[in-house]
């Protein structure tokens, strides 16, 4: 609904900050390294998620996509709310987040506030299966439904991200990776 917002900052209120837009200030939860680093009167643009709940509507601003596209797959996570992944992404940078996810340390994830050792083992659990960690130490958060299709075909959680990491790069679309996914794994089972 509201993809980004571009404006000046107006005031820094507890976990948010305030973006004037021209007619309309916006309140914005952001992480704490944005909010430390964020001053009044400063042109800015975030990449947000606007939460719906019953009783609240509630915006989450990033720095760069690839930091609203981990707070949005933290959203995926049974159990995990928007606070909870905001909380998680300010005790954790991304490159910290894959390291975790990929060597399955889930210590790194309970020392978020309000996330516990169960749900740290739920989220990389989870989330290994949606996350590949490339060799380049790159992430592709966009081949989860591709290793999701494959094992619902019964193939092996490691076979199918063994394939999703064979799909070329520069192939974009979620149809077209899971067409060359079964292409690929076709010859490989």
């Amino acid at each position: 609904m509201i993809g980004f917002l571009s404006g000046t900052v107006q005031a820094s209120i507890r976990d948010t900050i305030l973006i004037d837009t021209g007619a309309v200030g916006y309140r914005v939860h952001v992480p704490t390294t944005m909010l430390a680093k964020t001053r009044e009167g400063e042109e800015i643009r975030v990449w947000t998620h606007l939460a719906v709940r019953e009783n609240s509507q509630d915006l989450f601003g990033f720095e760069t996509r690839e930091d609203l596209q981990w707070f949005e797959l933290l959203l995926t996570v049974s159990g995990i709310g928007p606070r909870s992944a905001l909380a998680i992404l300010n005790s954790a940078d991304i490159n910290t987040l894959e390291s975790a996810i990929s060597n399955n340390d889930a210590s790194i994830l309970a020392r978020a506030f309000g996330v516990g050792k169960k749900t740290a083992e739920k989220i990389v659990l989870e989330l290994k299966e949606k996350v590949i960690v490339t060799e380049s130490g790159l992430s592709q958060v966009n081949d989860g439904e591709v290793v999701e299709v494959l094992t619902s075909l019964g193939y092996s959680l490691k076979e199918a991200r063994d394939t999703a990491r064979a799909i070329p790069k520069d192939l974009d679309g979620t149809e077209a990776r899971i067409r060359e996914a079964l292409r690929i794994a076709s010859g490989t089972r």
